[in-house]
């Protein structure tokens, strides 16, 4: 009953904050699948979080889930890419700098990394800003906090993945 009631009140929120992570629709519904399990699982929990936390533990779960399933897929993705032929290089156009490409993606990679080596609630300050668009005052109603105490969050949340960062091109530089 309380299960149909959450998947009625909140499958918009999950569906969407799925879509944010995949396109593919059979990725989204997994994801929300997924998040339902483990919903199921802390339910005498929920069942005491007000609405607006509530919705804010949902947001995390679909997150968590999706970078699950984002990280099972990738791991597929590295090992069928043996399967790829050895000449590879040779058959690509050359209509795009392909090094710069992955340079990008590579920065991508070592920011997402650094972001999932903070704290929990570090985390969730940087995604409901930066990928969520959320204001200030939006994260302090859901945290229960100050605006200020927010941005302060987020000013130590970037400072702390810039130190993750800054600490991984060290060992890479030692490493050569």
């Amino acid at each position: 009953m309380f299960l149909e009631m959450l998947y009625d009140n909140y499958n918009g929120l999950m569906f969407n904050q799925a879509r944010r992570y995949f396109q593919n629709q059979a990725d989204i519904e997994d994801v929300v699948q997924q998040s339902l399990v483990k919903l199921i699982k802390y339910l005498p929990t929920i069942r005491k979080l007000n609405r607006n936390i509530l919705a804010a533990y949902i947001v995390n779960v679909i997150r968590s889930c999706s970078m699950d399933i984002y990280r099972k897929r990738k791991i597929e993705k590295e090992t069928n890419f043996s399967d790829f032929f050895e000449d590879f290089e040779e058959t690509v156009v050359d209509d795009f700098d392909l090094d710069c490409m992955v340079e990008k993606l590579l920065c991508v990679e070592q920011l997402t990394n650094a972001i999932l080596q903070l704290p929990e609630q570090d985390q969730f300050v940087l995604e409901a800003k930066y990928l969520q668009r959320w204001s200030d005052s939006e994260i302090a109603e859901v945290l229960g906090i100050k605006a200020n105490t927010v941005r302060t969050r987020l000013f130590r949340a970037k400072k702390k993945a810039l130190l993750i960062l800054s600490r991984g091109k060290n060992e890479d530089q030692q490493v050569r």
